[in-house]
């Protein structure tokens, strides 16, 4: 009977949406702690509600100031929104449906990532017609790929992992580069997050630490309760990589020398499902949000610009 009530205690303490971001430890006197940024919440800030078909949002990238470039959940096909006039102003279809995960403009050519690995190249997206490729990893379906983005400083691409590497390592998060003139991927990341960093920064919080504690009484700590990327971009003014999580709606800021250097926690009830992020031309942050049983958004941040 102990051993039921225990186990429905840790499914409640896993079904709450947000544990982290609502009592962090800013005023922690420690060199960790400074890591913390401020809270983002939504005062001040634009919320876009987004029509039905765009419900199960994933990735975004921008085509101008004015419009993103969006892919959902198994659809075969993006969208371009207008964030002025609020809505969908054309559809464009490129291949069967699957698990697509997320989207980056890369000049006139468009690049998609499925959730296997499987990365799609759309030359001169915008065109008559387009001419679609597609790009096998070593990357699988178990490491389930998320985000994409574009390193210009380097030319290639960024691939960022939702569960394991490709060392399935249970304690960190990989990111891996593919790089475009070559069209080769490298095997080994090219960013690495130890999700133990991230946790640290939450010391003290009484329901977390009370989750962990359980876990760890059942031999079953699952890391995965911290952090789990579902979209990445670049600050194209710092070359700092942006990380986005869907569980504990937060934001790893990682260096371009690959040190952890900030957290974000978003806080606010339409930060629902965060699986979008990217900067704009003019330098603000947007993040897109699944509408889970609602309708999905875009929200457009002034705090990192």
């Amino acid at each position: 009977m102990m051993k039921i009530v225990l186990l429905a205690f840790i499914v409640f303490l896993a079904a709450c949406n947000n544990p982290m971001a609502y009592k962090s430890k800013k005023n922690k006197k420690s060199e960790k702690s400074e890591l913390l940024s401020e809270e983002i919440d939504l005062k001040g800030y634009s919320v876009m509600t987004l029509t039905k078909e765009l419900t199960e949002i994933s990735g975004i990238t921008f085509l101008n100031d004015s419009v993103v470039l969006a892919v959902a959940d198994e659809e075969g096909e993006f969208f371009y929104y207008n964030l002025k006039q609020n809505k969908v102003i054309k559809k464009q279809a490129f291949g069967p449906p699957d698990d697509y995960e997320d989207l980056v403009k890369v000049g006139n050519d468009l690049y998609i990532v499925v959730s296997n690995g499987l990365i799609h190249h759309i030359k001169n997206f915008s065109s008559a017609k387009p001419e679609l490729n597609s790009f096998k990893t070593p990357l699988k379906g178990k490491n389930n790929i998320e985000g994409i983005a574009y390193d210009e400083k380097n030319k290639r691409l960024l691939l960022s992992a939702k569960d394991n590497g490709l060392d399935d390592n249970v304690k960190t998060k990989e990111i891996y580069a593919f790089d475009l003139a070559s069209g080769k991927f490298n095997s080994s990341p090219v960013y690495t997050i130890n999700i133990e960093d991230i946790e640290s920064q939450f010391k003290g919080d009484g329901l977390e630490e009370s989750s962990k504690k359980l876990l760890k009484a059942l031999g079953n700590e699952n890391m995965n309760k911290i952090f789990r990327p579902s979209a990445i971009t670049i600050k194209p003014s710092t070359n700092e990589v942006f990380v986005l999580s869907s569980i504990n709606n937060l934001i790893a800021v990682i260096s371009p020398s690959g040190e952890l250097s900030k957290i974000i926690p978003l806080l606010g009830k339409s930060f629902k499902q965060p699986e979008g992020i990217a900067f704009s031309p003019d330098g603000s942050l947007y993040i897109s949000n699944e509408g889970k049983t609602g309708k999905g958004n875009i929200i457009k941040l002034t705090h990192e610009n």
